[in-house]
C-alpha cells in the first residue's frame, strides 16, 4: 500500500517537470533530421503525462476493483460466522478505508492540470475554478455518494433496526453507487481510447463489469433471493437461527413473496436489466462474438457462484460435491443463470430478418420472459407476465442506449441528473417500501 502511495507521489513530481520545457531556435541551414529530432523530444513530455494519467488510471481502478470484489465477499462470510453487534466489522472498515483511498486517487488526477486533460471533454463545475472531465465527474460522484451512503447505513441500522432488505435505502443506494463507480472507470477508460485503441479483450471485460454490476440495484432482493426454499437454508443457517432480527428479514421476504420463483415483479424487472444489457453491448460492440461471448461468460460465473452457494450452505444436506449434482438435477432455478445469452442469441438471429429494430426487440423480450418463466416460475398462469416482460425490455433498451451515450459523451446536465435519480429518488421511495414492509410483518 505503501509503494503504492509512494508511485503516486513520483508519478505527480514527474508530470510537474514538464512545465520546465525550453524553448530551442534553429537556423534554418540545420539538418532536417536535427528538427525531427527536437520535434520528437518536444512531444515526449506530453506522451509521458499521458502514460501516467494512463498507468494511475489503471491503479486506482485496480484498487478499487479489488477492494469491493475482496469486502463485498468477506462481508458475506462474514456475516455467516458473526453476530452483528456493530457496523464497524472489519470488511465494513476495510471498504471505507479502501473507498477514502480511491477518492483521493481520483481527486489527486482531477486537481493535476496535466493529469485531467487526457480524460476526456471537459465541463465547468459549480464552485470549481477549472473545467472538469465529465468521466471524472461520473466516477468522483459515485465516490462521494458511496461515502456518504456507508455514513447513511449506520444511522439506518441504528435508528431502523438489523432487518433491512435489499430495497432498504442505503443497500439500494450502496448498488447504485457501486455501478456508478464502475460507469465512471468506463467512462474514463472510452476517453483513452483515441491513445489507447480497446481490443475486443477490453470491450469483453467492459461489458461484463457492466453487467456485473447493474443487474444487483435493478433486481434488488431478487438479485439473490432465488426460492423460498433458499431463504429457508438461509434462516435455518447456526449462525443465523439466534438472531431475531434476521428471523424478521427472511419472514418478510417470505411474508410478500420476494424471490425468483414466487413474486409477479421479478419478470418485468429482469427484463429490464436484460433489454438495458443488451442495448449497452450493442453500443460497446455490435459484433456477434463479442455479443454472444459476453453473455456466456457472465452466465457461467453466475452459475460457478450459486453451485458454490449450495455447497455452502448445505443445502438440502449437500456436503461434498457429489451431493450437488442430485440438487442440480432436482431444482435447476437454484444454478441456471439468466438467459441473457438466450436474448443475445434471439436477437442475433432476428436482426438479419426485415423487421423493424424496435420489433426484434420486443420479440427478444418476450423469447427471455419465456425462457425465465420457464427457469424460475411454478405457477402456469405467470406466463402471461411475458407480455409486461416484452415491453420493460424494450424500455431497458432506451435506459441502455442513454447509459452508453452518458459515458462516451458525459454532459453535466445528464450526469447531475443520472446521478439524481439512481443515488437518491430510487433508493429513498424504494426505502419507503422497506420500512413499510418492516411494519407491517410481525
Amino acid at each position: 500500500m505503501f509503494q503504492c502511495i509512494g508511485w503516486c507521489i513520483r508519478l505527480f513530481c514527474s508530470v510537474e517537470s514538464e512545465t520546465c520545457m525550453q524553448k530551442v531556435s534553429l537556423a534554418p541551414d540545420e539538418d532536417t533530421d536535427i528538427l525531427e529530432a527536437f520535434a520528437t523530444t518536444a512531444e515526449t513530455p506530453y506522451r509521458q503525462s499521458r502514460t501516467w494519467a494512463y498507468g494511475l488510471f489503471w491503479l486506482t481502478f485496480f484498487i478499487f476493483f479489488v477492494a469491493t470484489a475482496t469486502g463485498k465477499l468477506w462481508d458475506r462470510v462474514w456475516h455467516l460466522v458473526h453476530r452483528f453487534d456493530t457496523f464497524w466489522s472489519p470488511p465494513h472498515l476495510y471498504v471505507a478505508i479502501m473507498t477514502l483511498l480511491t477518492g483521493f486517487l481520483v481527486a489527486g488526477i482531477a486537481f493535476a492540470p496535466h493529469m485531467r486533460k487526457w480524460y476526456g471533454p471537459a465541463v465547468r463545475m459549480p464552485l470549481f475554478p477549472f473545467k472538469v472531465p465529465g468521466a471524472l465527474i461520473i466516477l468522483g460522484g459515485g465516490l462521494v455518494a458511496l461515502s456518504i451512503t456507508i455514513m447513511l447505513d449506520n444511522f439506518w441500522h441504528t435508528a431502523f433496526g438489523l432487518d433491512e432488505t435489499q430495497w432498504s435505502m442505503p443497500h439500494d443506494m450502496l448498488a447504485w453507487d457501486w455501478f456508478i463507480i464502475i460507469t465512471g472507470f468506463i467512462a474514463a477508460r472510452l476517453a483513452f481510447r483515441r491513445y489507447y485503441p480497446l481490443g475486443w479483450i477490453t470491450n469483453v471485460v467492459i461489458a461484463i463489469l457492466m453487467l456485473e454490476f447493474l443487474c444487483p440495484p435493478i433486481l434488488g432482493p431478487f438479485y439473490l433471493m432465488y426460492s423460498p426454499g433458499l431463504i429457508h437454508a438461509l434462516a435455518n443457517m447456526p449462525i443465523v437461527r439466534g438472531e431475531p432480527s434476521a428471523q424478521h428479514l427472511y419472514r418478510i421476504y417470505l411474508h410478500f413473496q420476494l424471490t425468483r420463483q414466487t413474486s409477479t415483479l421479478f419478470i418485468p424487472i429482469v427484463a429490464l436489466f436484460a433489454g438495458a444489457a443488451l442495448a449497452f453491448l450493442l453500443n460497446i460492440d455490435p459484433r456477434k462474438r463479442i455479443l454472444l461471448l459476453v453473455p456466456f461468460l457472465w452466465s457461467i460465473t453466475l452459475m460457478g457462484r450459486d453451485l458454490y452457494t449450495i455447497l455452502f450452505l448445505h443445502y438440502d444436506g449437500a456436503t461434498k460435491v457429489t451431493d450437488m449434482l442430485r440438487i442440480a438435477l432436482h431444482e435447476p432455478s437454484l444454478w441456471l443463470p439468466i438467459p441473457l445469452f438466450i436474448a443475445a442469441l434471439a436477437f442475433e438471429i432476428l436482426r438479419h430478418t426485415r423487421l423493424n429494430r424496435l420489433t426484434v426487440f420486443a420479440l427478444c423480450g418476450f423469447v427471455f420472459s419465456l425462457c425465465t418463466f420457464g427457469i424460475w416460475h411454478t405457477n402456469i398462469w405467470m406466463i402471461l407476465l411475458a407480455i409486461p416482460g416484452a415491453f420493460t425490455f424494450v424500455l431497458g433498451t432506451k435506459f441502455g442506449r442513454l447509459l452508453f451515450q452518458l459515458i462516451e459523451k458525459p454532459t453535466l446536465e445528464h450526469v447531475m441528473k443520472f446521478l439524481l435519480i439512481t443515488c437518491a429518488q430510487i433508493p429513498a421511495i424504494l426505502g419507503i417500501v422497506d420500512l413499510v414492509m418492516r411494519h407491517t410483518v410481525p
